[in-house]
Protein backbone atom coordinates (compact mmCIF):
# COMPACT_ATOMS: atom_id res chain seq x y z
CA UNK A 1 0.00 0.00 0.00
CA UNK A 2 1.72 3.57 -1.10
CA UNK A 3 2.02 6.27 1.48
CA UNK A 4 -1.15 8.19 0.06
CA UNK A 5 -3.24 5.06 0.19
CA UNK A 6 -2.19 4.10 3.49
CA UNK A 7 -2.77 7.74 4.37
CA UNK A 8 -6.87 7.75 3.03
CA UNK A 9 -7.11 4.31 4.65
CA UNK A 10 -6.08 5.76 7.95
CA UNK A 11 -8.27 8.66 7.96
CA UNK A 12 -11.23 7.01 7.15
CA UNK A 13 -10.54 4.77 10.49
CA UNK A 14 -10.83 7.69 12.10
CA UNK A 15 -13.80 7.99 15.06
CA UNK A 16 -14.22 11.06 13.32
CA UNK A 17 -13.72 12.23 9.97
CA UNK A 18 -12.49 15.71 8.88
CA UNK A 19 -14.65 17.85 6.38
CA UNK A 20 -17.74 15.98 6.32
CA UNK A 21 -20.07 17.96 8.38
CA UNK A 22 -18.59 20.74 6.79
CA UNK A 23 -19.39 19.06 3.38
CA UNK A 24 -23.03 18.55 4.68
CA UNK A 25 -23.49 22.00 5.74
CA UNK A 26 -22.53 22.76 1.99
CA UNK A 27 -24.94 20.18 0.70
CA UNK A 28 -27.82 21.93 2.45
CA UNK A 29 -26.47 25.27 1.77
CA UNK A 30 -26.73 24.50 -2.11
CA UNK A 31 -30.55 22.84 -1.76
CA UNK A 32 -31.57 26.28 0.18
CA UNK A 33 -29.98 28.61 -1.82
CA UNK A 34 -31.37 27.13 -4.81
CA UNK A 35 -34.63 27.39 -3.32
CA UNK A 36 -34.49 30.83 -1.57
CA UNK A 37 -33.72 31.87 -5.09
CA UNK A 38 -35.52 29.97 -8.19
CA UNK A 39 -31.98 30.70 -9.68
CA UNK A 40 -31.94 27.94 -12.28
CA UNK A 41 -28.15 28.66 -12.20
CA UNK A 42 -27.68 27.04 -8.43
CA UNK A 43 -28.36 23.53 -9.07
CA UNK A 44 -30.10 22.49 -5.91
CA UNK A 45 -30.15 18.96 -6.98
CA UNK A 46 -26.86 18.50 -6.22
CA UNK A 47 -26.93 19.42 -2.93
CA UNK A 48 -29.24 16.55 -2.44
CA UNK A 49 -26.74 13.92 -4.48
CA UNK A 50 -23.95 15.22 -2.29
CA UNK A 51 -26.10 13.68 0.63
CA UNK A 52 -26.95 10.52 -1.36
CA UNK A 53 -22.96 10.11 -1.75
CA UNK A 54 -21.94 11.41 1.71
CA UNK A 55 -24.77 8.60 3.54
CA UNK A 56 -23.75 5.80 0.90
CA UNK A 57 -20.28 6.18 2.13
CA UNK A 58 -20.39 6.25 6.07
CA UNK A 59 -22.90 3.88 5.80
CA UNK A 60 -21.34 1.34 4.40
CA UNK A 61 -18.08 2.23 6.22
CA UNK A 62 -20.11 1.81 9.50
CA UNK A 63 -21.39 -1.60 8.47
CA UNK A 64 -17.84 -2.75 7.09
CA UNK A 65 -16.55 -1.43 10.90
CA UNK A 66 -18.80 -3.78 12.58
CA UNK A 67 -18.06 -6.87 10.50
CA UNK A 68 -14.44 -6.62 11.00
CA UNK A 69 -15.40 -6.30 14.84
CA UNK A 70 -17.79 -8.83 15.31
CA UNK A 71 -17.67 -10.81 12.09
CA UNK A 72 -21.20 -10.15 11.19
CA UNK A 73 -24.17 -6.80 11.05
CA UNK A 74 -26.58 -6.82 13.69
CA UNK A 75 -29.56 -6.06 11.79
CA UNK A 76 -32.10 -5.27 14.47
CA UNK A 77 -29.47 -2.81 16.12
CA UNK A 78 -28.81 -1.08 13.39
CA UNK A 79 -32.48 -0.69 12.41
CA UNK A 80 -33.01 0.76 15.97
CA UNK A 81 -30.02 3.17 15.60
CA UNK A 82 -32.08 4.39 12.29
CA UNK A 83 -34.93 4.39 14.07
CA UNK A 84 -33.70 6.76 16.83
CA UNK A 85 -31.87 8.61 14.54
CA UNK A 86 -33.94 9.48 11.66
CA UNK A 87 -37.68 8.92 12.80
CA UNK A 88 -38.38 11.10 15.76
CA UNK A 89 -37.48 14.79 13.80
CA UNK A 90 -38.89 13.17 10.56
CA UNK A 91 -42.40 12.45 12.17
CA UNK A 92 -42.36 15.78 14.54
CA UNK A 93 -41.87 17.77 11.05
CA UNK A 94 -44.60 15.83 9.34
CA UNK A 95 -47.09 16.67 11.93
CA UNK A 96 -45.73 20.14 12.05
CA UNK A 97 -46.19 20.45 8.93
CA UNK A 98 -49.83 19.15 8.60
CA UNK A 99 -51.14 20.94 11.80
CA UNK A 100 -49.57 24.46 9.86
CA UNK A 101 -51.12 23.64 6.59
CA UNK A 102 -54.52 22.94 8.26
CA UNK A 103 -54.62 26.07 9.97
CA UNK A 104 -53.80 27.55 5.96
CA UNK A 105 -56.81 25.90 4.71
CA UNK A 106 -54.59 23.40 2.63
CA UNK A 107 -55.60 19.78 2.64
CA UNK A 108 -53.71 17.21 2.35
CA UNK A 109 -55.14 14.31 0.22
CA UNK A 110 -54.88 10.67 1.48
CA UNK A 111 -51.95 9.75 -0.91
CA UNK A 112 -50.00 12.50 0.24
CA UNK A 113 -50.48 11.44 4.14
CA UNK A 114 -50.05 7.82 3.62
CA UNK A 115 -47.07 8.81 1.39
CA UNK A 116 -45.68 11.37 4.07
CA UNK A 117 -46.24 8.52 6.99
CA UNK A 118 -44.80 5.64 4.84
CA UNK A 119 -41.65 7.15 3.87
CA UNK A 120 -42.92 7.14 0.26
CA UNK A 121 -42.50 10.62 -0.50
CA UNK A 122 -40.08 9.64 -3.48
CA UNK A 123 -43.10 7.56 -5.45
CA UNK A 124 -46.06 10.26 -4.40
CA UNK A 125 -43.79 12.54 -6.27
CA UNK A 126 -42.77 10.64 -9.16
CA UNK A 127 -46.12 9.58 -10.13
CA UNK A 128 -48.27 12.56 -9.51
CA UNK A 129 -45.84 15.04 -11.53
CA UNK A 130 -43.65 16.42 -8.48
CA UNK A 131 -46.52 18.37 -6.99
CA UNK A 132 -45.62 21.77 -4.98
CA UNK A 133 -46.12 20.60 -1.55
CA UNK A 134 -44.77 21.59 1.86
CA UNK A 135 -42.92 18.01 1.85
CA UNK A 136 -42.18 17.60 -1.78
CA UNK A 137 -38.21 17.90 -0.71
CA UNK A 138 -39.25 14.77 1.99
CA UNK A 139 -38.79 12.32 -1.59
CA UNK A 140 -34.62 12.25 -0.68
CA UNK A 141 -35.36 11.40 2.87
CA UNK A 142 -37.34 8.59 1.19
CA UNK A 143 -34.57 7.50 -1.09
CA UNK A 144 -32.33 7.23 1.88
CA UNK A 145 -35.02 5.48 4.01
CA UNK A 146 -35.52 2.66 1.24
CA UNK A 147 -31.26 2.40 1.10
CA UNK A 148 -31.18 2.29 4.70
CA UNK A 149 -34.15 -0.67 4.43
CA UNK A 150 -32.65 -3.11 2.14
CA UNK A 151 -28.43 -1.99 2.31
CA UNK A 152 -27.69 -3.90 5.33
CA UNK A 153 -28.72 -7.25 4.42
CA UNK A 154 -27.37 -6.76 0.72
CA UNK A 155 -24.38 -5.48 2.44
CA UNK A 156 -24.03 -8.58 4.63
CA UNK A 157 -24.24 -10.93 1.63
CA UNK A 158 -22.01 -8.97 -0.49
CA UNK A 159 -19.28 -9.50 2.87
CA UNK A 160 -19.25 -13.45 2.04
CA UNK A 161 -17.45 -12.52 -1.25
CA UNK A 162 -14.12 -11.28 -2.11
CA UNK A 163 -13.81 -7.34 -2.13
CA UNK A 164 -12.90 -7.48 -5.72
CA UNK A 165 -16.43 -9.26 -6.19
CA UNK A 166 -18.01 -6.72 -3.81
CA UNK A 167 -16.53 -3.93 -6.12
CA UNK A 168 -17.69 -5.49 -9.49
CA UNK A 169 -20.70 -6.16 -7.81
CA UNK A 170 -21.26 -2.42 -6.92
CA UNK A 171 -20.16 -1.19 -10.48
CA UNK A 172 -23.04 -3.47 -11.83
CA UNK A 173 -25.70 -2.21 -9.51
CA UNK A 174 -24.47 1.92 -10.59
CA UNK A 175 -24.09 0.54 -15.05
CA UNK A 176 -27.87 -1.64 -14.11
CA UNK A 177 -29.24 2.28 -12.85
CA UNK A 178 -27.68 3.91 -15.56
CA UNK A 179 -29.17 1.79 -18.04
CA UNK A 180 -32.91 1.36 -16.43
CA UNK A 181 -32.93 5.26 -15.85
CA UNK A 182 -31.87 6.16 -19.59
CA UNK A 183 -34.02 3.33 -20.68
CA UNK A 184 -37.16 4.95 -19.19
CA UNK A 185 -36.19 8.67 -19.71
CA UNK A 186 -34.87 8.35 -23.74
CA UNK A 187 -37.03 4.99 -24.42
CA UNK A 188 -40.27 5.54 -23.18
CA UNK A 189 -40.43 8.85 -22.14
CA UNK A 190 -40.98 8.03 -18.56
CA UNK A 191 -40.99 12.43 -17.51
CA UNK A 192 -38.41 13.69 -15.31
CA UNK A 193 -40.41 13.42 -12.49
CA UNK A 194 -40.24 9.78 -12.34
CA UNK A 195 -36.40 9.30 -13.03
CA UNK A 196 -35.16 12.55 -10.64
CA UNK A 197 -37.84 11.11 -7.46
CA UNK A 198 -38.07 6.94 -7.94
CA UNK A 199 -35.12 5.22 -5.55
CA UNK A 200 -34.98 2.93 -8.55
CA UNK A 201 -33.66 5.66 -11.18
CA UNK A 202 -31.42 7.22 -8.07
CA UNK A 203 -30.11 4.25 -6.06
CA UNK A 204 -26.49 4.95 -8.22
CA UNK A 205 -25.74 7.77 -6.05
CA UNK A 206 -25.64 6.18 -3.10
CA UNK A 207 -24.21 3.17 -4.53
CA UNK A 208 -21.29 5.38 -5.31
CA UNK A 209 -21.03 6.41 -2.24
CA UNK A 210 -20.46 2.70 -0.74
CA UNK A 211 -18.69 1.79 -3.79
CA UNK A 212 -16.16 5.02 -2.65
CA UNK A 213 -16.35 3.44 0.95
CA UNK A 214 -15.58 -0.15 0.11
CA UNK A 215 -12.43 1.35 -2.07
CA UNK A 216 -11.26 3.57 0.65
CA UNK A 217 -11.06 1.09 3.49
CA UNK A 218 -8.87 -1.19 2.18
CA UNK A 219 -7.28 0.88 -0.50
CA UNK A 220 -5.37 -1.43 -3.29
CA UNK A 221 -2.01 -0.03 -4.11
CA UNK A 222 -2.44 3.52 -5.86
CA UNK A 223 -1.62 6.78 -5.90
CA UNK A 224 -4.44 8.39 -6.82
CA UNK A 225 -5.46 9.91 -3.59
CA UNK A 226 -2.36 11.52 -3.32
CA UNK A 227 -2.62 12.99 -7.28
CA UNK A 228 -6.36 13.89 -6.50
CA UNK A 229 -5.31 16.18 -3.50
CA UNK A 230 -2.03 17.21 -4.28
CA UNK A 231 -2.89 20.76 -4.21
CA UNK A 232 -5.36 22.93 -2.75
CA UNK A 233 -7.06 24.13 -5.78
CA UNK A 234 -7.59 20.84 -7.09
CA UNK A 235 -11.41 19.82 -5.30
CA UNK A 236 -11.92 23.22 -7.47
CA UNK A 237 -11.79 21.79 -10.71
CA UNK A 238 -13.55 19.08 -9.56
CA UNK A 239 -16.19 21.25 -8.76
CA UNK A 240 -15.48 23.09 -12.11
CA UNK A 241 -16.52 19.83 -14.02
CA UNK A 242 -19.52 19.13 -11.74
CA UNK A 243 -20.83 22.32 -12.53
CA UNK A 244 -20.26 22.07 -16.51
CA UNK A 245 -21.84 18.83 -15.65
CA UNK A 246 -25.00 19.56 -13.86
CA UNK A 247 -25.72 22.94 -15.52
CA UNK A 248 -24.42 23.43 -19.13
CA UNK A 249 -25.38 20.10 -20.57
CA UNK A 250 -28.98 18.80 -22.05
CA UNK A 251 -31.78 17.08 -20.54
CA UNK A 252 -31.03 13.72 -22.02
CA UNK A 253 -27.69 13.84 -20.51
CA UNK A 254 -28.29 14.78 -17.09
CA UNK A 255 -31.92 12.40 -16.50
CA UNK A 256 -29.60 9.43 -17.84
CA UNK A 257 -26.50 9.36 -17.41
CA UNK A 258 -25.58 12.56 -15.52
CA UNK A 259 -26.50 12.05 -12.45
CA UNK A 260 -24.02 9.11 -12.31
CA UNK A 261 -21.01 11.19 -13.23
CA UNK A 262 -22.06 13.97 -10.86
CA UNK A 263 -22.01 11.57 -8.30
CA UNK A 264 -18.54 9.92 -9.37
CA UNK A 265 -17.25 13.76 -9.40
CA UNK A 266 -18.72 14.35 -5.96
CA UNK A 267 -16.74 10.59 -4.57
CA UNK A 268 -13.44 12.46 -6.14
CA UNK A 269 -14.48 15.85 -4.48
CA UNK A 270 -15.20 13.85 -1.15
CA UNK A 271 -11.85 11.94 -1.50
CA UNK A 272 -9.79 15.59 -1.74
CA UNK A 273 -11.31 17.55 1.13
CA UNK A 274 -11.23 14.60 3.66
CA UNK A 275 -7.21 14.13 2.55
CA UNK A 276 -6.43 17.62 2.33
CA UNK A 277 -8.72 19.17 5.67
CA UNK A 278 -6.91 16.44 7.01
CA UNK A 279 -3.61 17.64 6.08
CA UNK A 280 -4.76 21.35 7.70
CA UNK A 281 -4.62 22.84 3.72
CA UNK A 282 -5.33 26.37 4.47
CA UNK A 283 -8.11 26.39 1.55
CA UNK A 284 -10.21 24.09 3.38
CA UNK A 285 -9.89 24.45 7.22
CA UNK A 286 -12.99 26.14 6.67
CA UNK A 287 -14.88 22.68 6.25
CA UNK A 288 -13.77 21.75 9.82
CA UNK A 289 -14.87 25.34 11.91
CA UNK A 290 -17.30 25.36 14.65
CA UNK A 291 -19.61 27.20 12.81
CA UNK A 292 -19.40 25.23 9.56
CA UNK A 293 -19.16 21.72 11.77
CA UNK A 294 -22.29 23.03 13.43
CA UNK A 295 -24.61 23.66 10.55
CA UNK A 296 -23.62 20.34 9.11
CA UNK A 297 -24.75 18.92 12.87
CA UNK A 298 -27.90 20.32 12.33
CA UNK A 299 -28.19 19.70 8.65
CA UNK A 300 -30.61 18.23 8.94
CA UNK A 301 -33.66 19.72 10.59
CA UNK A 302 -32.22 22.29 8.35
CA UNK A 303 -33.03 20.37 5.37
CA UNK A 304 -36.64 19.52 6.70
CA UNK A 305 -37.44 22.91 7.64
CA UNK A 306 -36.21 25.45 5.43
CA UNK A 307 -39.19 25.67 3.20
CA UNK A 308 -40.94 27.07 6.35
CA UNK A 309 -37.92 29.48 7.16
CA UNK A 310 -38.69 30.46 3.44
CA UNK A 311 -42.52 30.75 3.91
CA UNK A 312 -41.92 32.67 7.22
CA UNK A 313 -39.70 35.38 5.37
CA UNK A 314 -42.59 35.65 2.44
CA UNK A 315 -45.12 35.83 5.51
CA UNK A 316 -42.78 38.86 6.54
CA UNK A 317 -43.09 40.66 3.21
CA UNK A 318 -39.19 40.60 2.42
CA UNK A 319 -39.11 40.51 -1.25
CA UNK A 320 -36.31 41.93 -1.61
CA UNK A 321 -33.45 39.19 -2.91
CA UNK A 322 -30.32 39.40 -0.03
CA UNK A 323 -33.44 40.47 2.78
CA UNK A 324 -35.31 37.67 1.66
CA UNK A 325 -32.51 34.74 1.97
CA UNK A 326 -30.91 36.25 4.79
CA UNK A 327 -34.52 35.73 6.72
CA UNK A 328 -34.68 32.57 5.53
CA UNK A 329 -32.30 31.33 6.41
CA UNK A 330 -32.19 32.94 10.03
CA UNK A 331 -35.80 31.03 10.33
CA UNK A 332 -34.46 28.07 8.88
CA UNK A 333 -31.21 27.80 11.48
CA UNK A 334 -34.25 28.70 14.55
CA UNK A 335 -36.14 26.13 13.95
CA UNK A 336 -33.44 23.51 12.68
CA UNK A 337 -31.68 24.24 16.14
CA UNK A 338 -35.24 23.73 18.23
CA UNK A 339 -35.83 20.27 16.17
CA UNK A 340 -32.09 19.38 16.81
CA UNK A 341 -32.14 20.66 20.57
CA UNK A 342 -35.47 19.75 21.40
CA UNK A 343 -36.21 16.84 19.55
CA UNK A 344 -33.30 14.79 17.82
CA UNK A 345 -30.69 14.94 21.34
CA UNK A 346 -32.71 13.28 23.63
CA UNK A 347 -32.89 9.97 21.07
CA UNK A 348 -29.47 10.56 19.82
CA UNK A 349 -27.93 9.82 23.36
CA UNK A 350 -30.48 7.18 23.34
CA UNK A 351 -28.22 5.82 20.04
CA UNK A 352 -24.89 6.58 21.42
CA UNK A 353 -25.38 4.78 24.60
CA UNK A 354 -26.72 1.45 22.07
CA UNK A 355 -23.41 1.96 20.04
CA UNK A 356 -21.29 2.28 23.17
CA UNK A 357 -22.24 -1.44 23.76
CA UNK A 358 -21.17 -2.99 20.47
CA UNK A 359 -18.13 -3.78 20.26
CA UNK A 360 -15.23 -1.91 17.94
CA UNK A 361 -15.37 1.44 16.65
CA UNK A 362 -18.80 3.14 17.29
CA UNK A 363 -19.48 6.11 15.27
CA UNK A 364 -18.07 8.02 12.39
CA UNK A 365 -19.85 10.84 13.09
CA UNK A 366 -23.53 12.05 13.89
CA UNK A 367 -25.64 11.95 11.15
CA UNK A 368 -25.73 10.51 7.70
CA UNK A 369 -29.06 12.16 7.07
CA UNK A 370 -29.41 15.68 5.78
Amino acid sequence: MSDSAKRLSQIVQASHLPALDGLRAVAVGVVMLYHFTGNPWVPGDLGVGLFFVISGFLITLLLAREVESTGTVSLSRFYLRRTLRIFPAYYVFVLVSLAVDFVRGVVWSKGLIFSAFAYLMNYYNAFNNHPTTSIAHAWSLANEEQFYLLWPAAFLLLFRSTPKARVRWLVGVIVGVVIWRSYLYLGRDVGAAYVYNAFDTRADSLAVGCLLALIAHRLPRSDWPKRVASAGYLPLVTLGLLYLSRVLTPAGYHYSLGFTVDAALMAIFIVQVVQLAAAKDPWWTWLDHPVTRFLGAISYPLYLYHIWGLSAATFMGLDWGPVRIAAATVFSVVLASGSYYLVERPFLRMKDRIARHRPGPVSLMGATQP
